[in-house]
């Protein structure tokens, strides 16, 4: 990933595709942090045209933005902060995206179905909501777990197995585990 200063503002490159994602960073999500560089490579890797995309705790929105560049449909974020939501609007507002929808509230807000989940957060909070994620995934949809702490990781995986799912790539990373897991 190549990042070019702008001003307040940093321009970010995925990987290969060389997707711009222009950012004002009032919140988690700059794409220097670890475990957003590995899904930011995940969403450099999968094909996420025509899909529907959660971002659980999506700070300012980086990872919908790169999925939305990407070809995803839409993008529906939600954060507890609502200074991290007001940062989301502005970065969709700055990249010119329009089919990104940002709720301020927690996961029992969220009343849809989707075809890929991005869960960069604690991994006691993808613990406390295991059942709740299963029921907005769609068969068949992929679950990026990030920000999992190396001593959760076999957990995670095993109540996700337990759910069904199989696990097609497990990161490690300096400090965190990534990994991605088809419904």
């Amino acid at each position: 990933m190549q990042i070019v200063e702008a001003g307040n503002f940093e321009i970010y490159n995925i990987k290969s595709d060389k997707i711009p994602i222009i950012l004002n960073c009032n919140a988690f999500g700059s794409g220097e942090h670890e475990t957003t560089k590995s899904c930011l490579d995940i969403i450099s890797s999968i094909d996420l045209y025509g899909k529907k995309v959660l971002d659980m705790g999506s700070g300012t929105g980086i990872l919908s933005f790169a999925s939305l560049k990407k070809g995803a449909d839409c993008a529906v974020c939600f954060d507890i902060s609502f200074e991290a939501c007001i940062n989301l609007k502005e970065n969709a507002h700055y990249n010119c995206l329009n089919n990104i929808y940002t709720i301020c509230s927690t996961i029992d807000a969220i009343k849809s179905n989707f075809d890929v989940i991005f869960a960069n957060i604690y991994s006691n909070i993808i613990l406390c909501n295991i059942k709740k994620i299963d029921d907005l995934l769609n068969k068949k949809g992929l679950l990026v777990a990030s920000g999992v702490n190396y001593e959760y990781n076999f957990e995670i995986r095993n109540e996700f197995n337990k759910l069904g799912y199989e696990t097609l790539k497990t990161i490690f990373l300096e400090d965190y585990v990534t990994m991605v897991l088809k419904k």
